[in-house]
């Protein structure tokens, strides 16, 4: 193995650019569990998918989307939407 030497300024540098990507990457893990645990009504994922209500309804029908009732109304997880889009995105 061959040693390597550099000036103690570059390494700091090096070792500050490390924590910033690390500390980037920790907020971006913590939105992503945040988005999946959270849920929307029926106006926010017809927005999400770009489709009308009625189409919405359909697909629940058929089971190609899921959702559970709160409140007797039906509330969908952002991870479900995102699913059916990737499912459905060819």
């Amino acid at each position: 193995m061959e040693l390597i030497t550099m000036d103690s300024k570059v390494l700091e540098t090096i070792m500050k650019k490390l924590n910033n990507i690390e500390y980037n990457f920790s907020i971006a893990v913590n939105e992503k569990a945040k988005l999946e645990n959270r849920f929307v009504d029926m106006d926010e994922a017809s927005q999400m998918l770009n489709i009308s209500k009625r189409t919405i309804y359909k697909l629940l029908k058929k089971g190609d989307i899921k959702a559970v009732k709160y409140n007797r109304k039906n509330r969908f997880k952002v991870t479900e939407i995102e699913r059916f889009l990737e499912s459905n995105s060819h």
